[in-house]
């Protein structure tokens, strides 16, 4: 933490509106990155890092300047993230059951990502999540742990799961091909 953070911090936490405006700001770029590796409608993206940001700054009191700010925030949106994953779920849940027809999945939209995003989006949330954050946000396993709530070997034990399964997906995928081809 720079000492110009651990500033604006304390300014922010003073009701100093600038100060509030130069953090979201400042990092904007991070949440909306940690945010879009979970959904991928820029709406959707848009509304989750306001939301993190309105927690962030109705909790700013909360911050301890000389702390690892950038971490307590990567919580926040990751939290966000998981509440709304979680409200997505029950949503379809309750369409599937009540109003079947209702509920389709985009072929369309399906059809324009990747065999290798769509078997990272396939993964289990608590497979996916620490994957996205050590090989994509590129962050350690310590801060993942403190993100999520989870002692490292957890994290780590994760990461080899998710590995693991990608590793079952893209081989079967890639013996798939290789058999279409031949015939």
């Amino acid at each position: 933490m720079t000492d110009a953070s651990s500033e604006l911090i304390i300014r922010a936490q003073e009701g100093d509106r600038l100060a509030q405006q130069a953090i979201v700001e400042a990092f904007a770029p991070m949440v909306f990155r940690l945010v879009s590796r979970f959904f991928h409608c820029r709406e959707d993206v848009e509304d989750l890092a306001q939301d993190v940001f309105i927690k962030v700054l109705l909790r700013i009191h909360h911050v301890r300047p000389e702390k690892n700010f950038q971490g307590w925030l990567a919580r926040i949106a990751v939290n966000t993230c998981y509440d709304r994953l979680r409200r997505d779920r029950k949503r379809k849940i309750v369409l599937e059951t009540y109003h079947p027809e209702m509920t389709y999945t985009s072929r369309a939209e399906y059809m324009f990502i990747g065999p290798a995003q769509r078997a990272v989006a396939a993964l289990d949330e608590k497979l996916r999540i620490p994957l996205i954050l050590k090989e994509i946000e590129e962050m350690s396993v310590e801060e993942i742990a403190r993100i999520m709530g989870l002692t490292e070997t957890a994290v780590k034990v994760r990461l080899f799961r998710a590995r693991n399964k990608l590793r079952k997906v893209v081989t079967q995928s890639h013996n798939t091909a290789t058999s279409d081809t031949a015939q």
